[in-house]
């Protein structure tokens, strides 16, 4: 039969061992994808800069609205009996 294992306490327990850190590298392919990325994010604000500069330019959606109901209103349909 097997006799159970006995913890002396006159040995000390060793702490659990802990993973090394690699060592430091520059990380040059990371630096490439944020700065691609942060050019990436550059064009597409000035996309939108622009997008926005060409709509301050536009008459408002609710006037154009406005003035297609009038003319449908006062214009008569000709294919609808009168």
């Amino acid at each position: 039969m097997a006799t159970p294992m006995v913890r002396s306490s006159s040995i000390p327990s060793l702490p659990p061992p802990s993973p090394k850190s690699p060592p430091e590298y520059p990380d040059l392919y990371g630096k490439r994808r944020e700065m691609a990325r942060i050019h990436m994010l550059e064009r597409e604000i000035s996309f939108l800069q622009e997008e926005l500069k060409s709509v301050e330019g536009l008459q408002p959606a609710s006037r154009c609205i406005k003035e297609t109901a009038d003319f449908v209103m006062a214009t008569s349909d000709p294919l609808l009996p009168s």
